[in-house]
């Protein structure tokens, strides 16, 4: 807020106000305190400074706007009251001058019209010369202080604006003009109220506005003037301007009041640049009938001089106070630092070791309670000192103990998720399980459904005699201490097997162990195995023991079901693929096995059709040419299942050679021509004869392209099918584009997949096994080339695919 008032105020009081400012900020300098000394006295000065100098500032902003305003409002009266003195001054020259137009031209004489003029001139000492013009126009008298009078003289002004105006608008002004070098001067027409009065001119010299404006004071030098209607100064102290003819239209508070008047601006202009190119506070007025502006203005120096005066006034106040400020400030400082600096000092020492320290402090306030309060954590440190290092050396056990135990269940996830090897997983779940309890040896069981009993797969701190033996102790669900851990789902644990003899228990006696955990590996609803820790020492196993056996089990039972489901899931793909292969080796020898008849049956239809068994009735060529075409469509659905067969049985192998695109994409129109024009359908192929040679399979690809092309005019029922090919990046571009339904979008990948179509509709219409996709796309990947297709529902479709110029085999084998 205060940068804000400083820059709305004018430019030298804003220098004066900054030098004052500046003054005021060269504090006095101090011996060096410290910082917080510094720190204290710099904050208590500040605010004082902000203080004062935010007052300051708020009340120079609205002084120097009262101050604006009450000046701008004193020098717009003085307009108002020089507009008005002249206003009234045409206006009374135009009521003298209204009384030689009463008479109709034809009543009165020009002796007497002469009378009149020169009673005239005499009372209205302003108007220099008078004319009078009949009802058509020609001046009959004219009557001047200046030169004889002339009667008669004949003179048409019927055309000029001083006769045109005032017949049809009754007053015209004429524009200021200069006479004799040394007045300004209006010519001023005015007509009667009838027609046959015809129309006195009369020149009016307005010198009297000189003197109206030269009587108008602003200050020292303050002035007022006078424009006319185009921004001409027509009025001014000093007369020489005016003579000089000075254009005034290009100054902003001429545009301003102008676009004021005129509606087009919200206020006029206060501060602009005056005649004599300083900064000047301006306001002005209208006289009205004529058009012209008053303009009274002050030079900005003058009009301020008093606010400058207030901030000179106002800068040695601000001195006075900072000074004062800088006083009290340091006082306060000195007398807040001595008991802050014996709060360090004793801290100091508390912080280095010295709990026995207490600080002293005699202040009564807030100071002394801190200080008293220092002193009482210093006695509760030095309570709590004695055992702090006991706590932290059992909490970092602890610590030690959790981040052990985190190390080993990430190592046990790691072992589940990388791999599906189950010994592995198990032995390295028994070795964390061992490590983390702390026990002497560990044994991990399997429960197989089978034999209805746990089998040993894995062992952590057993030799190979001890592992035979306890293979050798039978294990399964009527055992009583399994049965009782499978009951409660919960660990079991036998602090002293001595306590609970038995055939089992003996064997571990035997083996030097006393104490034993054992934790089923439960599944949602069945047993998968055992975990057991042994120890050589009796006693119980923490909760925290049991508890980590517990997370270890369903690691132990997550890698069991996962090597379960693998195995089994190995086992169904072996199985699937012997069959896939059975399937597609019964395809391929039944394909081989149908096409040997049907093409024996379509050569002796052939040979009927030719005529070679002699000629055949109408009736029966036309069963035959159906036998015929259903017998080929027949081969064609053979040899897609063939073709099928061979890519799943991977048989299908390519004859790579040179070949044209162009002649390929030639051959296919050749061939489905016939078809195109059954349906009436547009069929076009613009193929560019400068297209390279290619290196691929070209029987394959005339392929491709005969099921892409004969798909396009199968599902086309109007329109057209076209064909187009470019080069481009070493790759053949093939688009087949119809104007068929379209394709869905959902539907545009399924196509592509063996016996699928865009919907079922279309196969029961149009026929076919939804193979012909599938193949080409087999046939475009062998190729190393990609297939696509863009469409929407009622718009065609537009089927791409891409092919190496050059087709490299080695790319296929990698």
């Amino acid at each position: 807020m205060n940068l804000r008032v400083l820059s709305s105020l004018p430019m030298p009081w804003r220098f004066s106000l900054q030098r004052q400012l500046l003054a005021a900020a060269r504090l006095p300098r101090f011996p060096q305190r410290g910082r917080l000394f510094s720190k204290y006295v710099t904050l208590f000065v500040a605010v004082v400074c902000v203080a004062l100098i935010t007052n300051a500032a708020f009340e120079i902003w609205f002084f120097y706007h009262e101050h604006k305003a009450s000046l701008i409002r004193i020098q717009h009266e003085q307009a108002e009251a020089a507009a008005a003195k002249i206003g009234q001054f045409v206006e009374q020259v135009e009521a003298q001058l209204g009384w030689t137009t009463q008479l109709p031209w034809m009543e009165a004489t020009l002796a007497q019209r002469r009378l009149d003029a020169m009673r005239l001139l005499r009372q209205v000492p302003a108007i220099t010369e008078l004319s009078q013009l009949d009802p058509s126009g020609i001046e009959r008298l004219r009557v001047s202080r200046l030169s004889p009078d002339v009667l008669d003289t004949g003179v048409d002004l019927s055309r000029e604006p001083k006769f045109v105006e005032p017949m049809q608008h009754r007053i015209y002004y004429g524009p200021i003009y200069v006479r004799y070098n040394s007045e300004p001067y209006m010519t001023l027409a005015l007509a009667g109220s009838r027609r046959d009065t015809g129309v006195s001119v009369a020149e009016v010299n307005l010198k009297f506005m000189w003197d109206v404006i030269s009587q108008i004071k602003v200050g020292e030098h303050g002035a007022a003037y006078v424009v006319d209607g185009k921004g001409r100064l027509i009025a001014h102290p000093d007369i020489n301007l005016v003579l000089r003819g000075t254009d005034l239209s290009a100054r902003a508070q001429v545009r301003a009041a102008r676009a004021s008047i005129a509606g087009s601006a919200p206020e006029p202009l206060q501060v602009a640049q005056g005649l004599q190119g300083r900064k000047v506070l301006t306001a002005y007025a209208e006289i009205a009938p004529l058009g012209w502006l008053v303009f009274v203005e002050l030079p900005q120096e003058e009009a301020y001089a008093r606010l400058d005066a207030t901030i000179e006034r106002t800068g040695l106040v601000l001195l006075a106070a900072l000074a004062m400020a800088c006083l009290a400030g340091t006082a306060l400082a000195r007398r807040m630092l001595v008991p802050i600096k014996a709060l360090q000092g004793g801290a100091a020492r508390i912080g280095s070791g010295d709990l026995g320290q207490r600080i002293s402090i005699d202040t009564g306030d807030e100071l002394e309670e801190l200080a008293d309060q220092f002193n009482e954590m210093a006695a509760r440190l030095q309570d709590s000192y004695v055992g702090l290092e006991q706590k932290v050396e059992a909490r970092t056990r602890e610590l030690a103990q959790s981040v052990t135990e985190l190390r080993a269940l990430g190592d046990v996830t790691h072992a589940v998720n990388s791999t599906l090897d189950l010994e592995n997983v198990l032995a390295t779940i028994v070795a964390k399980a061992v490590e983390i309890s702390g026990t002497d040896a560990g044994t991990i069981y399997v429960f197989d459904d089978d034999q209805r009993k746990f089998v040993l797969r894995a062992t952590c701190g057993l030799d190979q005699e001890r592992i035979a033996a306890t293979e050798s102790v039978r294990l399964d669900l009527d055992t009583p201490q399994i049965a009782s851990a499978i009951a409660r789902r919960e660990p079991l644990q036998i602090p002293d097997i001595r306590e609970e003899p038995s055939p089992i228990h003996d064997r571990l006696l035997g083996a030097g162990y006393r104490a034993v955990l054992i934790t089923p590996l439960l599944g949602p609803s069945n047993i998968v195995g055992l975990l057991t820790v042994r120890r050589k020492q009796p006693g119980s196993f923490p909760k925290a023991t049991a508890d980590l056996l517990k997370t270890f089990a369903a690691q132990s039972v997550l890698a069991i079901q996962n090597a379960r489901l693998f195995s089994a899931l190995d086992e169904k793909s072996r199985q699937l693929e012997i069959e896939s292969r059975h399937k597609s080796q019964f395809l391929a020898n039944m394909s081989h096995e149908l096409r040997t008849p049907l093409n024996a049956i379509l050569g002796y239809t052939e040979l009927i059709l030719d005529n070679i068994y002699g000629e055949a009735p109408d009736r029966m060529r036309q069963v035959l040419q159906r036998v015929e075409t259903n017998g080929r469509h027949l081969l064609g659905l053979i040899n897609d299942v063939l073709d099928l067969a061979k890519i799943e049985a991977g048989q299908l192998a390519l004859s790579p050679a040179d070949y044209s695109l162009h002649e390929v994409v030639q051959g296919v129109v050749v061939a489905l021509e016939p078809l195109a024009a059954a349906k009436h359908l547009g069929f076009s192929a613009g193929i560019p004869g400068t297209l390279p040679r290619g290196h691929g399979d070209e029987r394959r690809i005339a392929q491709v392209l005969l099921n892409l092309v004969g798909n396009a005019i199968k599902f086309t029922d109007a329109g057209e099918v076209t064909i187009t090919a470019s080069a481009g990046d070493g790759c053949f571009t093939v688009v087949v584009a119809d104007t068929g339904p379209g394709i869905a979008v959902e539907d545009q990948a399924r196509i592509f997949e063996e016996f699928q179509q865009a919907d079922s509709s279309s196969r029961k219409k149009k026929g076919g096994t939804g193979l012909g996709l599938s193949i080409a796309k087999r046939i475009i990947e062998m190729h190393n080339g990609r297939i696509w297709v863009e469409s929407m529902p009622g718009r065609g479709a537009s089927f791409f695919f891409t092919i190496p110029v050059i087709f490299k085999r080695q790319d296929t084998r990698s």
